[in-house]
């Protein structure tokens, strides 16, 4: 019966590591993806503010022209 027993710990045990390595792969892979969207998310921000202080800029020199 402890043979049953410890044969069954082992085989949790390995599927545990198994497990625990995929996980850890996973996370790695997330934290790669997550600095990247980070990176392109700050690069959108800034083009979407560049491209409104352009068209600001724009527009006041219409409304000088006009006056």
């Amino acid at each position: 019966m402890i043979k049953k027993i410890t044969k069954e710990i082992q085989k949790l045990e390995q599927q545990k590591q198994l497990k625990t390595e995929k996980r850890n792969q996973l996370d790695n892979e997330i934290n790669v993806i997550n600095s990247r969207l980070k990176e392109l998310n700050n690069l959108k921000n800034q083009y979407e503010k560049l491209e409104q202080n352009t068209d600001s800029f724009f527009e006041n020199i219409r409304n000088g022209d006009e006056k």
